[in-house]
């Protein structure tokens, strides 16, 4: 089995998903009640899958020295075979733990800019009150990957 393998088969369930999505709600654009919210759920359900790549590959990056070393002090004897097993479960679960943790929260923070978008609403107002978005701020500012408004 290829190391792709998961995500190949995670993009097959996504298309499915996006197929699903799209037979059901696409008809909702022709009533003008529910035109906003197939506008939302169309969006919440293209943006999921992406997330959770993109979160995937940022892990990976962030998880990858750490794992080559680990990997390197137990295949030269210097962590006993049984611990390296139980510390490779543990790290496992940490990885797969982080990017579900990450990715459903940028999927959710993604899909609450989207519908604001929708609403015609300042995105400031979600970000006001997002208590994530608060304790990320200041690293953001000195990275300069977002500019507050005054």
């Amino acid at each position: 089995m290829p190391p792709t393998f998961l995500i190949f088969l995670g993009l097959i369930i996504y298309l499915g998903l996006i197929s699903v999505t799209v037979i059901v709600f696409v008809p909702m654009f022709f009533l003008d009640s529910k035109k906003l919210m197939a506008k939302k759920v169309l969006t919440t359900a293209l943006v999921s899958f992406p997330c959770l790549i993109t979160m995937g590959l940022f892990c990976a990056i962030i998880f990858v020295i750490p794992t080559l070393v680990f990997s390197w002090f137990v295949n030269s004897g210097y962590i006993p075979q049984t611990l390296g097993t139980v510390l490779t479960i543990i790290g496992v679960l940490i990885f797969v733990g982080s990017v579900a943790i990450s990715s459903l929260y940028l999927w959710y923070f993604i899909s609450k800019i989207i519908y604001q978008r929708i609403d015609k609403k300042p995105i400031t107002e979600f970000l006001v009150k997002d208590k994530v978005f608060k304790f990320l701020q200041p690293y953001l500012v000195k990275l300069k990957l977002y500019h507050p408004v005054s």
